[in-house]
């Protein structure tokens, strides 16, 4: 069986500290759950289907786009579009992960974002078994990798 939790971690800390500089640290007692909540998913199709999820505030997306972009201001589109990305970044580091050889062919769909009431409830998505949460320099980012049978 794959350890999709191992998996969806590793990806993320690859991923924040390759594209944005960023670091995953122990988890603090301290740091609350994001008030605005942001999700992100892509799907993938082929040997394997699934979708690679994050959850994250506002504030912390904020931080990715202004990482990723060298940006000064950063307005909410910016937010999106770095969680976006960061979703498309994972589900790269993941796929040959998941692969069963390295002829393995996937079809990948655009990253898609949700937020405000569209998107599920902190609570909600970290009570899923499936997903994990890491403390992203001060900022709970949750994420899951679905793998369909």
């Amino acid at each position: 069986m794959i350890e999709t939790g191992t998996i969806v971690t590793q990806a993320l800390s690859t991923a924040l500290e390759t594209m944005a500089f960023l670091t995953i640290l122990p988890i603090d007692e301290d740091i609350l759950a994001p008030e605005e909540a942001i999700f992100a998913e892509m799907s993938f199709t082929g040997p394997k289907s699934g979708t690679v999820q994050i959850l994250a505030g506002l504030d912390f997306a904020k931080i990715l786009a202004e990482n990723i972009g060298a940006l000064e201001q950063v307005k909410d589109e910016n937010a999106f579009d770095a969680l976006k990305e960061l979703a498309n970044v994972i589900c790269g580091l993941v796929l040959p992960v998941v692969a069963s050889s390295q002829a393995d062919v996937f079809d990948v769909a655009v990253p898609a974002i949700k937020s405000g009431d569209e998107a599920p409830s902190w609570d909600q998505f970290v009570d899923d078994r499936a997903s994990c949460v890491s403390n992203i320099e001060g900022f709970l980012v949750a994420a899951r990798l679905i793998i369909e049978d």
